[in-house]
Order: C-alpha cells, then structure tokens, then sequence
C-alpha cells in the first residue's frame, strides 16, 4: 500500500520524514537526513562525445558547484512562481555571483523565468521537481513501498502563484499533495506534540529563519488544534543572504589587503573557468565560516593557489571573520527581524507578553546574535531554539500527512486502521484520545497577505485581509463600465511587504446577441443600465485562489478558474491587451471597434482552453489558434478591414430585401455569406481577406438595394439621433420599393436625387464616429 510522506522542500537543505509509532526523519541513499537543494545539469560523454545531459540532485551536485557552478542551481525555491521584473531577481541577475542565466520564456511572460543549464532551458518548477523525485525515490528505498502522497511545507509569505510552482513541481515528481503546509505551521506541530498537552493551551510565536526566507507566524495550540494567528516574515531574508554579506566582507578585504581598487573588474577579466571555480569555491568557505562561528570565536576562510594579479602573482584569499565582525554585519538583518516581529503583532493586536513560547527553528536561528536578539525581545525563559532546527518542519509535515491519510498504523498494534475509526479494531486502542492527546486534530489557516481587485478608476477594492480564517470566501457584486460592454478584464493582487504584487488576472467575454436578447424587452431607462457582475473570491487552505464571475442578468454567462499564473495563457491575454489598448488609443470608428470587440470574445474563449487543467501543460493546437486569431484581428484593425460588419450588412440585406432577389442571387449571396461567417471564425488572415473580397464583389451586383441600404441606415441613425428625420427616410424606402416593382424607373430616379444628399448628410455627422472597448468594473 502506498505511503505518505512530509517533505521540507528548502531553499539551502530539504528533509522527509513519516510518522508510523514515532516520527521518523527518512536518511537519503547518501545516509543524511537532509539532502542538499542544489540541481546540477553535466554533460554526460561516452568515447568523447556528449550524449545527454545527466542531472545530479543533492550532495553530489553541492560537490560540484566547484567545478562547474554556471551549470549548477542552488536556492532555487527563491525563484519559484517568480517574475523576471522582480527587483530582488533583478538583482540576482546583475550579481556575478549569480551562477545562472535567467531569462523570461518565449512562451511565457515577465510574470515568469527560466534558468539556462547547459544550452537548455528549466523553469523552478522543473529544477525543484528534480529534488522532490530524489526525496521521493529516497524515501520509497527506505520504506520499502511507495510513496505517492505528501505533505510538502512552504512558506508562510509564499502567495498563490508560488504555492501554485510548488505544486506544479510536486506534479512534474509524480507527487499527489495532501496539504501545502505552511513551514512555521509545520515547526509548531512538531513542538506542539510534544509539548502542549490534551488540557493545555499556549500561544507561540515560530520564528523560522531558514536558508532563504524568514518566516513569522503566531499559532494558538490546544487540544490538538493549531489556529494560524497571523503571518508575516520576508522572502528575500535567509541564509543565503548571510552568505553573501560575507562574502563581500572577505573581497572586500582581500582587496584592502593587495591595494586593489577594482577588485571585481579583476575577476571579470579572468579566464571563465578560474573566475567561476572561485566563487564555488568562496561560496562553499562562507558557508563553513558561518557555521563555525556559531561555536567559535573566530573562522578562517582560505582560498589559495587560484587567484593572479595582471602581473601573474598569486592572490591569496586569507580572511580571518571574528564572531564580533560577523555580529555587525550581522545587525541590519537582526533589527530587520525584529522589526517584522513587532509588525506582525501589531497587526494582529497582539504584546509580547501574550506570547507564551518562542519557537526558533531554521538552520539561522542558531546564530547566536540572532537568539540573544530574540531572547532580549521576550525574555529568556520564553525563547526555545528547537533541538533539531533543520527537521522540525518536516516532522510537522509527516504527522500532518499522517493525519491526512485515508488509512494509517494502529500505535498500539501496528495494524492498518481507517482514518475514521476512533478505536482499533484488531486491538481496541483509544484511537480518539490518542490524536487529541498527541497528534494534529485540526488546524486553521490564515490568509497570508491582503488580496485584492484592480477597479476601472485605478482604486483598489479589498476582497481580504491578511489573517483571516481559511477557507474564505467571499462574493462582491460589481458594475460594468459601460451599457454596451462586452469584455471583462479584473486585474488581481496581493500587497507584499507594502508591495503590489499580482497574482493573476481574469478575463471574461460576453456573447453580443445573448446581450442583445436580454435588452430586446428592456425599457429605455433599464437598457441606459450596466450590467452587474457577481465575483466571488475564495482561497483554500493552502492559500491558493479561485475566481468566479456571473453576470447578474445573464447567468449563463460565468467563469470560474484559478488564476493566469505567466505561462502561454497569460501571454496571449497581454497580447489581446495590448491589442485593446491599441484600438482605443487610435480611436478606431464603430465598425472597427465592434470587429475587434467581436473577435476578442471569441480570443477570451480559445484562451481560456490553452491550458490543459491536469497536466498544466499547453495545448498547441488551441495555443496556434488563438495566436493566430490575436495576430488576424490585429492586421485587420490595422487596415481597417472588418469582416464582421460585413456580414451582417449582407445578412440585413437579404432579410431586407429578400422578396424583391431573385431565388438564384439569393442561394449565391447565402453561400458567400456562410463562408465569410466560418472565415471570420476560424480562417487565417488570408482566408479572411479573400472571403472579403469575395462578398465585396457579391454585394456589388445589387448597386441599387446597397443604396437603399444607406437610407435604411439613415433612418436608423435618425431614430438614435434625430427622430424628427427618420420618417422622410422610411417614406423615401417605400416610395422607391413601390416604383421598382411598377418599373417606373422616372419615380426611382427622382426619389433617389431627392433623398441622398440628405443620405450622405446623416451619414458624415452620424455613422462610423470613433468609438471604444470597455473592459473594467466599477463599484
């Protein structure tokens, strides 16, 4: 039978473990229990020539960031569900102790990345799906039997689109997720088990500062309940940037050591292979520096023998870092934590002195600068530096998982028993009281940041507050911005650290004739009205979100989808945007706009299908053919070539007119008809242009019913405009029917002289004035 697992899915190190009578930690096939969250991607030879790429997972690959760092990812968990225009990964491109190329994919947004190892590109999602099969394989080997399901940790400040990533990677592993747990929430159950009993209750406040991220969370536990406070924490504060103020101290003092102005200009000049040796070599003296220190007064860090001055004289890297060194450099990040501690209280209204335990975990938090800081704040006896910080979390994570499961080992006999059952069948041990007593009865989640809605003026609406409850759900009904409108575009996002950050937007297409159907019995002053949208929100406990949009008046007309998250999806809708934007920028006239708006429903629609919903891959042929479509109506509108006014001029023509065509002209103007309407849906630009053409000719044998066409339209825009006008024009349409049909061609050319200046009059001032595409909502 299938087992299932916790995983610590770290940013420096991730772990697994399983609860059976106890938690156990699960050793890799190396025998640690934690394995390296480094990816290398080698080139594999055979007789000389390279035959594939051979990925390394782990310690191996930790080995061999010295030898070919370019090719070799670590803290990959930083980029997952990442943009290319985030500052923080910004920064790490310009870094030359960046190993990675990272570039924006072709297919995909600056809402995404991808890392470029040996000439191929991998997104995070890929890179950490590689870690997951190795935890995962590991983890099979020593269970002896599979391992399908899990509990995989996260942040507690990781927003939908990177809690999205990890269960993306999770996927790509061939791992089912029971829970995204957020890791604060996994350190607390893993203290709280054995610590807070059936009858006890106590409110603490986990401090998780881990290898790339500082976590923050308050959880009251009792009873086998853990109720999430309120979150807070940085996603740019870690290990990892510990590392790095480091490493610039020791070049920093290599430099003062050798009187070298630019030291970095001098590695840049080096030859590839040394220069990036050197950093995997700095990277992996920092790291042992800084472990040492939390023991010792001092660490040395040497790195000799590589390093030449232009003059060719060895550069010895020989930096001593005293503990009092490292404490100031040090500081900036302890005050950082400490003042994101005091915000999280405030936000929750929560002293220090409601704070009954401190629950360091996280390979940083044995820092002892950072304990001593922490311990300052709310008193020693209230400050406990987990016994084994780098597992706690995935322990939390395995009895969670535990708890999860469908069925698990009786902790008296042994025996497989139903998660349902409160007492064993085989042996008759109080499986009830045992869960309350020492395992994980329920816990509830919070929201980790504020989400919101984009409106048309710009504003902001709050759908929720960080630290609410979860799941939540909410539904907020709001107004279209105009009466005729036909697209919907929501814009939503979370604020980060006092941030925007999108997670997402949401497009929506409504049907131009069920719109039309639904005014058809409207009064004037209802049909003057917006149409109203019904939005609800929800997010789950994992923290991953869910949009659902109704019309109020048309039903029918609804979406419900989790959000574009910077793949093929969401490019085509910035394409489709930025085609929107264009046309009302150039103030296209009615017709153009009417086509483009026509056509963009039908775009929303393909797009909508891009995405096939189980695997997250594309589905190429939808993919090409809603490309297709964007590109179509951007030429067209370019040229001013409309298809779709077309068609409906001839379809008016032949409902017009039909008693006066011969049947013959009839069929053929039907056949021309039904291909421009299948042409303006599923043709290519070509195809398009020509059943254009085609009609344009088609229509050309009907010179004088196109005429009479124009004063029916004069009439019509007299009605809208100038209702005093439009009978003159009716009479002029009888008048002319009636001559033709009696032949009295004299009457037809005498009505026509009469009525067509004032034809072409109403036309100029009233038909094909500019118009626009409305795609907002308002309150």
């Amino acid at each position: 039978m299938t087992k299932s697992i916790g995983i610590d899915l770290g940013t420096t190190n991730s772990a697994a473990a399983v609860k059976k009578l106890h938690v156990d930690i699960l050793n890799n096939s190396e025998g640690d229990p934690i394995t390296p969250s480094c990816v290398c991607v080698k080139d594999k030879k055979i007789l000389g020539m390279v035959n594939r790429s051979e990925i390394i997972v782990g310690k191996h690959a930790l080995e061999w960031i010295k030898q070919d760092p370019k090719n070799t990812v670590t803290a990959i968990k930083r980029l997952m569900g990442r943009s290319i225009t985030n500052p923080e990964v910004k920064k790490i491109i310009a870094d030359p102790r960046q190993f990675n190329i990272i570039t924006s994919q072709e297919r995909g947004t600056t809402n995404s990345l991808v890392i470029r190892l040996n000439n191929k590109e991998y997104t995070p999602e890929e890179i950490s799906s590689k870690i997951l099969e190795k935890i995962q394989k590991d983890a099979q080997a020593r269970l002896n039997d599979e391992v399908s399901y899990a509990v995989i940790t996260v942040p507690a400040y990781f927003n939908d689109k990177q809690k999205h990533a990890t269960r993306a990677a999770a996927a790509l592993a061939g791992i089912k997720v029971q829970r995204l747990l957020p890791e604060p929430t996994a350190a607390a159950i893993s203290f709280g088990v054995d610590e807070v009993g059936q009858d006890d209750a106590r409110t603490i406040l986990v401090f998780d500062f881990g290898g790339g991220t500082f976590d923050l969370s308050v959880l009251t536990i009792s009873g086998g309940q853990f109720i999430e406070q309120g979150k807070g924490g940085n996603m740019w504060l870690g290990g990892e940037d510990i590392d790095r103020e480091i490493e610039t101290y020791v070049l920093s003092e290599t430099a003062r050591e050798y009187e070298i102005d630019d030291f970095q200009g001098m590695l840049d000049d080096m030859d590839d292979g040394i220069r990036t040796r050197f950093w995997g070599e700095l990277k992996a003296a920092v790291e042992k520096a800084k472990i040492s220190l939390s023991e010792n007064q001092e660490a040395y860090i040497e790195i000799l023998g590589l390093l030449k001055d232009a003059d060719g004289d060895l550069l010895d890297v020989d930096v001593t870092l005293t503990r009092d060194r490292f404490e100031t450099l040090m500081q900036p990040m302890v005050d950082n934590a400490l003042t994101l501690i005091r915000n999280l209280l405030a936000d929750i209204y929560f002293t220090p002195d409601m704070i009954d335990n401190v629950l360091m975990v996280g390979g940083s938090s044995q820092i002892p600068c950072i304990i001593e800081a922490v311990k300052k704040e709310f008193g020693s006896s209230k400050v406990q530096v987990h016994d084994r910080p780098m597992l706690a979390i995935a322990e939390g994570a395995a009895i969670l998982s535990h708890r999860l499961s469908d069925t698990y080992e009786c902790l008296n006999c042994g025996k497989k028993v139903n998660q349902s059952d409160t007492r064993c069948s085989h042996c008759d041990f109080d499986l009830a009281s045992y869960t309350v007593e020492h395992g994980v009865f329920d816990i509830v989640h919070a929201a980790a940041h504020d989400y919101y809605v984009v409106l048309e003026n710009g504003d902001k609406y709050l759908f929720a507050e960080k630290h609410t409850p979860l799941p939540f759900e909410q539904t907020q009904v709001f107004k279209l911005v105009d009466k005729n409108q036909r697209l919907v575009h929501m814009k939503f996002l979370n604020i980060v650290n006092n941030e925007d950050e999108s997670i997402g937007d949401f497009w929506l297409g409504i049907d131009n004739n069920e719109l039309m159907a639904y005014r058809k019995n409207q009064t004037e002053e209802e049909a003057q009205k917006p149409l109203s949208i019904a939005v609800t929100l929800s997010i789950d406990e994992n923290n991953l979100v869910e949009v659902t949009a109704v019309l109020s008046e048309l039903p029918k007309v609804e979406l419900s989808k989790t959000l574009s998250r910077g793949k093929a999806d969401e490019k085509l809708f910035m394409d489709l945007e930025a085609m929107v934007d264009h046309a009302n920028e150039a103030g296209y006239d009615s017709y153009n706009i009417d086509e483009i708006t026509r056509r963009s429903t039908d775009i929303i629609a393909d797009i909508h299908k891009v995405i096939d919903k189980n695997t997250g891959n594309v589905i190429e042929p939808v993919y090409n053919l809603a490309k297709m479509k964007i590109e179509k109506a951007r030429r067209m509108a370019e040229e001013d070539t409309c298809g779709y006014p077309l068609m409906f001029y001839a379809q008016d023509l032949m409902f017009q007119f039909s008693d006066i065509m011969p049947a013959e002209e009839r069929g053929k103007l039907q056949e021309k008809i039904d291909h421009l309407t299948d042409m303006n849906q599923h043709g290519t630009y070509e195809e398009n242009i020509e059943a254009i053409r085609d009609m344009e000719k088609a229509l050309d044998e009907f010179p004088v019913l196109n005429i009479l066409m124009n004063i029916i339209k004069a009439a019509d825009l007299c009605e809208e405009h100038d209702p005093g006008r439009a009978p003159q024009f009716s009479n002029a349409i009888a008048t002319i029917v009636e001559a033709m049909d009696r032949k009295n061609h004299e009457l037809v050319s005498k009505t026509l002289d009469a009525i067509m200046p004032q034809v072409r009059e109403v036309l100029h001032q009233y038909d094909s004035r500019a118009g626009s595409i409305q795609k907002g909502i308002t309150r």
